[in-house]
């Protein structure tokens, strides 16, 4: 079931013109699908049943996400013992979820969700200046509007200070007022919550090329459910970056290789014995190399050197 859902995302996303990867023979990982176009990058959780994401996915995947300045969104069908709705956004752990047809919608048609599930029913955001313009325009008191809604003058007031509400309010308010006034939901920057990097357990050597970059003044944010095991940040560029010495290597690279392709990123992967150089997008360094490096700057400059040689040859 998840890999027909996975099938149907990259399908819609190649039709409406993205270029994608996905990442399904990667595990475990906080995403399957990564995507772009354009100024777009979107990180991609596919999950047939919402529920089954854990608090530990959602926050890398917000981590992550916030790094390579993406826009997480989570696609499923069920959530607990309910199917997802067309047009409705649901919220699992800070992130926004959507079933497949909400998604096509919004990638396909440029249709926008307009409606968001929360406890106590659907509720839309409102455009707080139309209502009030319309309201002024016709000469209409707050106590007049609020009589004729059915809430409080209080209620009225918060609307035109930018307060959400039901749809059954948003739509007698648009009846009334003869205007739109329903806002359409920001999915790409729906995550607008503060994300802090959690402890990752690495082994020593792993821990050693970590510590490394930081000696180096590189910022290091290790990553648990990726291809990748740290993001490595500069003042003004991510590097996604392996540091694990596995027996696979070469094919953890070449994963890294097609996602830092897709979100126009450097990907390096730093290893303590020589390896094959055959993904062209990921530049191999030797351990031993950063112990040449003082800066960020420094380090960046060393990736590009690599990658100009590893071209030439």
């Amino acid at each position: 079931m998840h890999a027909a859902v996975v099938e149907t995302i990259l399908r819609i996303l190649e039709k409406a013109g993205f270029r994608v990867t996905d990442l399904v023979e990667t595990k475990p990982r906080c995403f399957d699908v990564v995507a772009r176009k354009d100024e777009i990058v979107m990180l991609i959780k596919v999950l047939y049943n919402v529920d089954s994401l854990k608090a530990e996915m959602a926050a890398e995947m917000k981590l992550v996400a916030k790094l390579l300045k993406a826009s997480p969104i989570v696609v499923g069908e069920r959530f607990k013992f309910d199917y997802l709705e067309r047009g409705v956004v649901y919220s699992r752990y800070g992130l926004p979820v959507i079933n497949t047809a909400t998604f096509y919608d919004f990638v396909m048609e440029s249709i926008p969700p307009m409606v968001y599930s929360a406890p106590g029913g659907y509720y839309v955001k409102l455009d707080s200046e139309r209502i009030k313009e319309a309201r002024e325009r016709l000469g209409i008191s707050l106590g007049e509007l609020a009589k004729h809604l059915g809430v409080s003058r209080r209620a009225v007031k918060k609307y035109e200070e930018g307060i959400d509400t039901s749809v059954e309010n948003a739509m007698k308010l648009e009846e009334f007022l003869g205007v739109y006034v329903i806002k359409a939901i920001d999915l790409l920057n729906f995550v607008d919550e503060k994300v802090e990097p959690k402890d990752v357990e690495l082994k020593n050597s792993e821990a050693e090329i970590v510590e490394q970059l930081r000696c180096i003044g590189v910022k290091v944010y290790p990553i648990k459910h990726a291809p990748f095991d740290v993001v490595s940040k500069t003042s003004d560029e991510a590097v996604l970056t392996g540091v694990k010495q596995v027996r696979e290597i070469e094919k953890r690279a070449a994963i890294i290789g097609k996602v830092s392709e897709v979100v126009s990123t450097k990907a390096a992967y730093i290893v303590e014995k020589e390896v094959k150089k055959e993904v062209s997008s990921v530049v191999f360094l030797m351990k031993e190399e950063l112990e040449c490096v003082s800066s960020p700057k420094d380090f960046i400059t060393l990736l590009n050197e690599k990658r100009l040689t590893e071209r030439n040859i």
